[in-house]
């Protein structure tokens, strides 16, 4: 009988692949059936049906023959005028489509997927499992020789804390954000700048709000690597070329009936509502944002991590060259979730999970070499006391 190797590395390999064993489990017996999955389903199919009474009778003939009665009719009903109106008027239901149809590639891998014979509904968080999970492996194996092999083992603790359940279960982009930052990772710790600015532009296809994270990490380039200022010019330009496109193609609402609908109030014809936003409105619904971030149990575990990051790389680390990689790390997700938050004042976790992740990987970086530094004194310190216990 063939002996198996149990090292170091073996072990972590499978305390991964048990992890994402237990987060596919959960997710495909208890996924998260929520409204929006008909929207992006819809989104999916309207690249091959064009009649909106056609597309809308086959989402919701489909939902019918995939989920239970009850969800089937808290989806369709649940005692809200707004989901009457989406299950009974075709017209009103297409001009939902547009808050869903800016998310092409989220949009393509469903209707991908269900051609293998999945149905279309499972498709839609088929599509966020897989992310979550290549995202993951991704950070494996991107920091697997420069974070501590004991602190590897707590990627997944604090993917699972930060909403990476959440994500693997919604029928939403939002796990093939958290790849995309992963591949972000990837590419700019082995410094492949080159393949880095050849992919971000397309990260907006993903979720359009990704063009504020394309264009911090625009800004990281330009100041750290001077001689890709040109070829970074051009990314950008492609980077708001393919925003801008893609907003019109869907004909994207603005702005300001994103945040009223979201925030104010949620109408069944945005199309043809006045959804304009007050001074007024804003600073009430920041100020509510603010309120529930103090509630938020995750944000306020990032912001006790983030305190406690800042203050040890303050103390330990003396030079920004030296250690940039830990800076850019830090300083884009911070940043993103500020800008995020001024735009959207919330703290949803599915919005930040890529973002929270790629700090906890700073963080992770910064103790792994504090732990090496250790280890290196007190290693040279043994050694000395050896040398003079000899002589």
């Amino acid at each position: 009988m063939r002996n198996v190797n149990f090292n170091k590395f073996n072990v972590l390999i499978l305390y991964y692949m048990f992890f994402t064993l237990l987060l596919a489990v959960v997710v495909f017996f208890k996924p998260a059936l929520n409204w929006d999955m008909l929207g992006y389903v819809a989104s999916a199919k309207h690249y091959e049906i064009a009649d909106q009474v056609e597309l809308h009778d086959f989402v919701f003939e489909s939902l019918k023959n995939n989920v239970s009665e009850g969800i089937y009719f808290t989806l369709i009903d649940g005692g809200s005028e707004f989901k009457i109106d989406m299950s009974t008027k075709p017209e009103l239901f297409m001009q939902q489509l547009p808050f869903y149809e800016i998310r092409p590639v989220y949009n393509l891998s469903v209707l991908l997927v269900s051609k293998s014979g999945v149905n279309i509904f499972m498709a839609t968080y088929l599509v966020s499992l897989f992310s979550t999970i290549v995202g993951l492996y991704i950070l494996l194996f991107t920091f697997k020789d420069r974070i501590h092999y004991f602190l590897l083992f707590t990627i997944p603790v604090f993917l699972l804390f930060f909403g990476g359940l959440n994500v693997a279960k919604h029928s939403t982009p939002d796990a093939l954000v958290f790849m995309s930052v992963s591949v972000f990772m990837l590419l700019f710790s082995k410094e492949k700048i080159q393949s880095l600015l050849a992919i971000i532009p397309f990260f907006v296809l993903i979720r359009t709000d990704m063009i504020i994270f394309d264009l911090l990490t625009f800004a990281a380039i330009y100041f750290l690597y001077e001689n890709y200022r040109f070829k970074m010019a051009l990314s950008m330009m492609l980077t708001i070329v393919l925003y801008l496109a893609v907003n019109h193609l869907f004909n994207n609402y603005g702005w300001e009936t994103i945040f009223s609908f979201t925030f104010v109030e949620r109408v069944s014809n945005p199309a043809d509502a006045d959804m304009t936003v007050s001074v007024l409105d804003y600073c009430h619904v920041f100020a509510i944002g603010v309120f529930e971030s103090l509630d938020d149990r995750v944000f306020l575990g990032f912001a006790s991590i983030v305190l406690c990051s800042l203050f040890v790389m303050k103390i330990t680390i003396k030079s920004f060259s030296d250690k940039r990689e830990i800076f850019v790390y830090s300083i884009i997700p911070l940043l993103y979730i500020l800008v995020h938050f001024m735009l959207f004042p919330v703290t949803w976790d599915r919005f930040f999970v890529g973002f929270y992740m790629m700090f906890i990987v700073s963080t992770l970086l910064l103790l792994s070499i504090m732990i090496k530094g250790y280890d290196s004194s007190h290693c040279c310190s043994t050694v000395s006391k050896q040398t003079i216990v000899t002589q």
